[in-house]
């Protein structure tokens, strides 16, 4: 596989630097706020991308394939850029797709659960997920503080398909269908 057809494609801009969970209150939540009014910005982005690689169906939140298919294709684009995928001169692109991946899953799940919505997580400080956007809102799930940090495994498997270790390709469906089975 070769490196992949960026064309325009440009990451969300975050407008920050380090993690969420060491800013200050107010700048997380300015975060948060622009990153979820970009959310249908960030799907059109990431669909053109997916479209010149031959994934279909990411814009269509319903479409059933898509998350095996864009997995499948993430995944071994990621394996092919290897190690300095995070790293590397392309780093910034490689973090916002994976960012954008994390954000239409976490929409694939919220549009099919309609309890389910994106949160910034504000808990204890402790919590790996604090100041990020999580998904909150499970019925099945007796704690009243779960929640489901999506970015965080995407950002997880995405890791391990970089350093060419073994990864589900089917991983985003997998997620996909965990998070509504608690849904």
């Amino acid at each position: 596989m070769t490196a992949p057809s960026w064309g325009d494609y440009l990451p969300f801009d975050a407008r920050i630097s380090g993690p969420l969970r060491e800013l200050p209150r107010a700048a997380a939540e300015d975060h948060f706020a622009r990153l979820m009014a970009a959310r249908h910005e960030r799907r059109a982005a990431l669909a053109a991308l997916a479209a010149r690689h031959g994934v279909a169906g990411v814009m269509d939140l319903d479409d059933a394939d898509a998350p095996a298919a864009l997995g499948a294709w993430l995944g071994a684009s990621l394996a092919a850029a290897g190690r300095d995928a995070f790293t590397g001169a392309d780093a910034w692109r490689w973090t916002g797709v994976v960012a954008d991946v994390a954000l239409w899953l976490g929409d694939r799940v919220v549009a099919r659960a309609p309890a389910v919505r994106w949160e910034l997580c504000a808990s204890h400080k402790k919590a790996t997920g604090y100041q990020r956007p999580v998904l909150v809102g499970f019925g099945k799930v007796a704690d009243r503080f779960y929640y489901v940090d999506v970015a965080h495994m995407v950002a997880s498997w995405a890791q391990l398909a970089a350093r060419g270790r073994p990864y589900r390709a089917d991983f985003l469906a997998t997620i996909e269908q965990v998070t509504l089975a608690d849904a």
